[in-house]
């Protein structure tokens, strides 16, 4: 492997373990799973656009079993409520309410503060082709992901 390999890989690894402690941290200060804390965040990214179970574990790799749980915990403490698709009944339809949004408020904040330091000193032309340039290898990255699950299959 080249050098730069290892090291974008490296650095890759070092971002998701910010990502991680972030999550738990905000996780930890609202009394919520790491998976609720992901819930939230994605609702409040994502809804109405995309604002299923099945929407939140496709996105996020994880089972629709665990994200069950955290919808129906979410749901017990009033942070998120669920209203029944008036086509497709079997779809529920999730959104933020009461202190769920207050709390996905102050995360996505607290995101916004991080992403500000980690852009510290680069100008806007380079994050748009930094984007730009992450985005092709996440398509590169499904890719590579869904032919290694072709072939366990």
């Amino acid at each position: 492997m080249e050098q730069w390999d290892e090291s974008f890989f490296s650095d890759a690894l070092r971002l998701e373990k910010l990502y991680r402690s972030c999550m738990r941290q905000a996780a930890h200060d609202h009394r919520l799973s790491p998976n609720e804390v992901a819930v939230l965040l994605f609702l409040s990214r994502n809804a109405p656009q995309q604002d299923t179970s099945t929407d939140i574990a496709a996105v996020h790799g994880i089972s629709k079993a665990l994200v069950a749980r955290s919808v129906d915990k979410l749901q017990k403490r009033g942070l998120i409520a669920g209203e029944r698709d008036a086509d497709d009944r079997r779809l529920i339809h999730l959104r933020l309410c009461g202190e769920g949004e207050a709390i996905a408020a102050q995360m996505r904040q607290d995101c916004r503060r991080i992403a500000a330091q980690l852009h510290a000193g680069i100008s806007e032309e380079e994050l748009h082709a930094a984007h730009r340039i992450m985005r092709k290898m996440q398509r590169n990255l499904d890719a590579l992901l869904e032919d290694m699950e072709r072939q366990v299959k």
